[in-house]
């Protein structure tokens, strides 16, 4: 399997494809059971100038690699591997990972969101979050104030909805 380590680089070669119903049913269990749907704010210092960005991509961990195999070879992304220790350390596991971002988020969330029980308002807030970008990679143009207080709304929503305390202050 050829790992790469970096995941969220965004490539302007995708082209949207129509995937199979089963296929779509099928990964839509996964990502119920194994998926994390992530937005994150990152910030960054150039010339004195503060600049936030945010991303967000769907993250796919398993230590069965073929499954991740078959996502690679059905839905293609990134994908990954790294050991992680048991808090004892009585032995070690290799979690290999899958990562969609860009368009091919985009695209997979439109067609995978009919399938999705769990994580459906996780998935209806990536699309929202991702129709703010303009489709151009590599573009300076900053977003516009309507789009960073969409992203910046559904920053919080998914921080709500991927909080695990039940009385986290996020969640009130």
């Amino acid at each position: 399997m050829n790992i790469r380590k970096k995941y969220y680089r965004r490539s302007d070669q995708y082209s949207p494809k129509a995937y199979n119903p089963i296929d779509l049913a099928y990964m839509a269990g996964i990502i119920d059971g194994e998926g994390c749907f992530f937005i994150g704010q990152a910030t960054s210092t150039r010339d004195g100038k503060i600049t936030r960005h945010h991303r967000c991509c769907l993250k796919i961990d398993n230590t069965e690699e073929c499954l991740i195999e078959w996502i690679m070879n059905v839905f293609s992304g990134v994908n990954s591997a790294r050991n992680r220790w048991t808090s004892k350390k009585a032995y070690e596991r290799t979690i290999h990972t899958w990562v969609a971002t860009g368009d091919r988020l985009s695209d997979l969330c439109e067609q995978i969101l009919p399938y999705l029980i769990i994580k459906k308002k996780h998935c209806e807030n990536i699309i929202k979050f991702r129709k703010t970008f303009s489709g151009k990679i590599g573009c300076n143009k900053p977003p516009s104030q309507e789009s960073i207080e969409i992203r910046e709304s559904c920053l919080k929503v998914s921080r709500k909805l991927n909080s695990r305390w039940h009385n986290h202050p996020l969640k009130t």
